[in-house]
């Protein structure tokens, strides 16, 4: 039989010692895993308070009263079509309109629009639109060729001049005393 010696004592000791900390530490976390989850403490002190009244703290601190804000009436719907273009034929037509920003749509005469409004005439450069009983009219003319039109109306804008590039200063001669600086330089090592 092998004697057992301290050089020899020392790391069987060590490794039992790492196997039984590595025994513990798995027993531990089956057994842990295995129990259910105890259920969390109830917070003491709050089950029999009333709720919070915001608006008396913020008043109680001074915050004063907000009136309360109507919301805006709807801005005409005038104002919210852009007419984009115009087909005519005898008394019949259509108008391309874009309402809100929106990608325009055609309309024929008589199509309704939005909120009650419908297309009434077509002409060819304007469209008059009304409500559906005839109470409100409104009339959307095309722009004018010549002026300044928004981004996407159908009259084209006149295209500003080409900018002129300004004249390069004209070439100055080297002297030929000057010496070129070489292409490629060696690494010094």
């Amino acid at each position: 039989m092998p004697r057992l010696t301290p050089e020899r004592l020392a790391p069987a000791a060590a490794a039992f010692a790492l196997w039984a900390l590595a025994a513990g530490s798995a027993l531990f976390w089956a057994l842990r895993g295995s129990s259910p989850a105890p259920a969390p403490a109830p917070v003491a002190g709050t089950a029999g308070l009333p709720p919070v009244d915001v608006q008396a703290v913020a008043r109680a601190l001074g915050a004063v009263a907000a009136a309360p804000v109507a919301a805006p009436p709807p801005p005409p719907i005038a104002s919210r079509l852009a007419l984009r273009g115009v087909v005519t034929q005898g008394g019949r037509g259509a108008a391309l309109l874009a309402l809100d920003g929106q990608p325009p749509k055609p309309y024929r005469v008589g199509a309704a629009i939005q909120d009650g409004w419908v297309v009434h005439a077509v002409a060819p450069h304007a469209v008059v639109i009304a409500t559906e009983g005839g109470a409100q009219r409104a009339t959307l003319e095309m722009p004018k060729p010549g002026k300044q039109a928004a981004q996407g109306d159908a009259a084209a804008t006149a295209a500003p001049p080409p900018a002129t590039p300004e004249p390069l200063p004209p070439r100055q001669a080297m002297p030929a005393d000057t010496p070129l600086a070489p292409a490629f330089t060696p690494l010094a090592r």
